[in-house]
């Protein structure tokens, strides 16, 4: 759904003038959520894997979203400057985030070591598909960005603030043997589909 006129949508193109884009294309909704579910089931247990996409109509859209979520904060100019260079603005590509979530029927901790390790190499093999092949019946093009977000707990830390900059850090790495670049301090990676439809890291 395109958005109409409003107040924010006027300082947001005022800031895309000053950063010396000129972009007339429209603004628009962010599309609703593609989600993917793979369940690992064992004797007693299991787990449901989520594979959750969420397309945007153009970068512009993207960037919007980004202006609006951190709206009236000190550093918003320079996060839009800095975005808009990430994810190559001047590129008139598509954009989407990717998340994967996990939910499990009894603790984390409380299933073997094989389970895991199964979970595992099935994601990592599912997912390297997915990417390559496309998310959620969105085919690849040249210049696609894909955005992830690599966060949630290290599995025997809980929730402390340390556990979630260490479970963020191990699924950056993971996210890197799928095409993904270093994480930014936007908290997230990124990676463009190049000539080939194979993801290069940004």
């Amino acid at each position: 759904m395109k958005l109409k006129a409003s107040k924010k949508r006027t300082e947001f193109e005022l800031l895309l003038f000053y950063l010396g884009y000129r972009d007339r294309l429209p603004v628009y909704k962010k599309e609703q959520q593609r989600k993917k579910q793979t369940n690992y089931v064992f004797d007693n247990s299991a787990i449901a894997l989520y594979t959750i996409v969420t397309p945007y109509f153009n970068k512009k859209s993207y960037l919007y979203q980004e202006f609006l979520d951190h709206y009236g904060k000190k550093d918003l100019k320079d996060r839009i400057k800095n975005l808009a260079k990430t994810i190559l603005f001047e590129e008139k590509t598509r954009i989407a985030e990717v998340a994967w979530e996990a939910v499990y029927t009894k603790q984390p901790t409380e299933f073997t070591l094989e389970e895991r390790k199964k979970v595992f190499f099935n994601f990592m093999k599912e997912t390297k598909s997915n990417i390559l092949n496309g998310m959620i019946d969105l085919t690849p093009r040249e210049g696609d960005i894909l955005a992830a977000n690599p966060k949630g707990p290290k599995i025997n830390l809980g929730f402390t603030k340390e556990s979630l900059e260490i479970g963020a850090k191990q699924r950056a790495i993971v996210d890197r043997k799928f095409g993904f670049g270093n994480l930014y301090g936007d908290g997230f990676q990124y990676c463009r589909y190049d000539k080939n439809l194979i993801p290069k890291p940004i």
